[in-house]
């Protein structure tokens, strides 16, 4: 039941003629042709944006780090060369009053050379032997004085077998200048003994902030992306960004216990973005360098290809529309074109011309040539069926008048012999007035259109003649307004109807009968009825007429040749707008109305 409901709204909305069924069929295959083919360019082209930006940023990784890691290397060697260095051995096994000043300003010369041609990179350098007796820092002036406690220090570090440790960004808490503001610093540095050891101490760079801060500022990742330098013992960010995009501390540790040197992983706090990282390893340190991004940074370049490929998509879409539509009205054009002239045609047009074209297709000539010869053979039928319709009309017209005249001249006559011998001289006169009367009427030069005001006098001889025969058993009326006596009606259109009343009405009850013959006028048309008070009849004789009356059928078994003659007499001549209307209700009585238009000498009122 569903399955046909939905067909049949198919086939309403979507195949109701053949230029929708074409655009019904061809535009959906194309939108989902253009459709299927912008997503997959789309996915295709999201797919490897997102792959060159992660790869873009793995590069920006994977260079940051080798060039840091150069850096640091150079740093570091310095570091080493400076620790080996045999006066530094000097230094360490002999006491402090045994340095020789020759020894001494070459070891100083040494930190000088490696303080100026590292300087863009080392803040501040810091050897210290013998706690604090043999001690030389080079910085850029701003240190006050210089703290360092060797226990604390080897109490935080310790583990390397050759003394090197590195120190992620941190207060620096060896060198304070004259401001009281804190300085950061990251520190490389090897601590040269133990605690317990007779000589000890510490050799120690520490590296600019700023100098890292401006490496990473050369790399772009965006308003919320940043770099972020991860060791053991904290981590560095390449900028403040809002907290959302904060890298968290299990995300470090993440980072930080990775096995593999180089890799990715996605992390998102629980009121904050989805944040993608990055990363690389440092040899030297085991330090790692990530690049800390959210993804919808990455998918905004996806996204304007999203709305790109959905604009395009649209436009074709609404291209292919047009295009549909230009296609099914060219090719239904030539059947759109007869389809107007057909419809001309069932507006009585029967004679139009159907024209050929070079511009069609050879089977649309074949069928408007088709059509041209079924129009003709139509018309030519058409012209036989009016030709028929008449002659029939006649015909009825002719037998209805037929029966009318012998039986009521018959029956007259015999009524005026009647009142002549009973002396009745005044009321036989009368009576061969109204019979002629109702003769010339019903004659009436041949015209079958005559005025209603000569039809209403016809139906006043015809009821003053049958008054006279049966007497005192039914009276009539009539109603009739002296401006509607101009309108024209066909001849003895009344005058069945005012019989039916008086023999299948009046007559078949007791008492006196009455009927009332009334015109009317409604608009730009005249309703005439006749009514009696007779025994009227059930529903199924009233519906069993009305089918006669209104059907098809020949043979009038109810209704005989009257009624239906003058319904069809009325359809014919002006249209089936008008006619015949029957109501009957047993024991009531019945009534029949005519509607007719307003015409007056052949023109019609409106």
């Amino acid at each position: 039941m569903r399955l046909k409901k939905w067909k049949t709204f198919i086939q309403k909305h979507l195949f109701f003629s053949f230029k929708s069924t074409i655009i019904s069929l061809y535009l959906p295959v194309m939108i989902l042709f253009i459709a299927f083919m912008g997503g997959v360019s789309y996915f295709l082209a999201a797919d490897q944006i997102k792959e060159n930006a992660y790869k873009n940023i793995d590069d920006t990784v994977f260079q940051t780090t080798g060039y840091m890691e150069n850096r640091f290397t150079d740093v570091f060697d310095q570091l080493v060369s400076l620790a080996n260095d045999p006066i530094m051995n000097s230094i360490i096994a002999n006491d402090p009053e045994d340095i020789s000043p020759r020894d001494y300003i070459s070891f100083n010369n040494h930190l000088n050379e490696i303080f100026i041609n590292y300087n863009s990179m080392i803040e501040s350098i810091l050897v210290d032997m013998h706690d604090g007796e043999f001690q030389i820092t080079k910085n850029d002036g701003q240190t006050n004085f210089v703290h360092f406690d060797f226990r604390e220090y080897a109490r935080k570090f310790s583990g390397s077998k050759e003394g090197y440790y590195w120190r992620n960004l941190h207060e620096d808490d060896v060198f304070f200048g004259i401001n009281t503001e804190s300085n950061k610093v990251i520190s490389v540095f090897k601590l040269i003994g133990t605690a317990e050891s007779e000589a000890h101490g510490i050799v120690l760079f520490n590296l600019r902030d700023d100098y890292f801060g401006r490496i990473f500022s050369e790399s772009l990742l965006g308003e919320n992306g940043y770099l972020a330098l991860i060791s053991e013992d904290g981590s560095v960010l390449s900028k403040q960004v809002d907290e959302p995009y904060m890298i968290d501390e299990a995300a470090i540790q993440y980072a930080r216990e990775a096995a593999e040197e180089r890799g990715q992983f996605e992390f998102q706090k629980p009121d904050g973005k989805k944040m993608v990282v990055i990363y690389d390893t440092m040899n030297l340190n085991h330090w790692k360098v990530a690049a800390v991004f959210p993804e919808e940074d990455v998918l905004q370049k996806v996204d304007y290809i999203k709305y790109v490929t959905i604009t395009i998509i649209v436009c074709l879409m609404i291209v292919a529309s047009m295009l549909s539509n230009i296609f099914a009205r060219y090719i239904t054009g030539p059947i759109q074109s007869l389809v107007q002239k057909m419809k001309l045609v069932n507006e009585r047009n029967i004679a139009i011309p159907v024209e050929s074209s070079q511009h069609v297709t050879k089977e649309m000539n074949i069928l408007n040539q088709g059509i041209e010869e079924m129009m003709q053979k139509l018309n030519e039928l058409i012209d036989q069926v009016k030709v028929e319709q008449e002659e029939k009309r006649r015909l009825e017209y002719a037998i209805l008048y037929a029966q009318i005249t012998p039986h009521f001249l018959y029956n007259t006559l015999y009524s005026i012999k009647s009142l002549s011998d009973m002396g009745m001289n005044e009321e036989a006169s009368a009576m061969i007035s109204a019979l002629s009367n109702f003769f010339r009427i019903s004659i009436s030069k041949g015209r079958e259109m005559i005025t209603v005001k000569e039809e209403i006098d016809h139906i006043q001889n015809y009821l003053f003649i049958q008054e006279m025969r049966y007497g005192d058993d039914f009276s009539y009326s009539i109603q009739l307004d002296e401006s509607l006596g101009r309108y024209q009606i066909m001849k003895l259109t009344l005058q069945p109807l005012v019989e039916n009343a008086l023999y299948h009405g009046v007559k078949q009850t007791r008492g006196a009968g009455l009927i009332r013959v009334a015109v009317q006028e409604e608009s730009d048309h005249l309703r005439l009825s006749v009514q009696d008070n007779g025994k009227g009849m059930p529903a199924d004789k009233l519906e069993a007429i009305r089918r006669e009356i209104y059907g098809k059928e020949t043979e009038k078994q109810m209704t005989g040749i009257g009624l239906s003659s003058v319904h069809e007499r009325i359809v014919l001549h002006f249209g089936p707008a008008y006619g015949l209307v029957i109501e009957s209700e047993e024991g009531i009585g019945t009534t029949v109305t005519l509607t007719i238009p307003k015409t007056e000498q052949g023109v019609k009122w409106t």
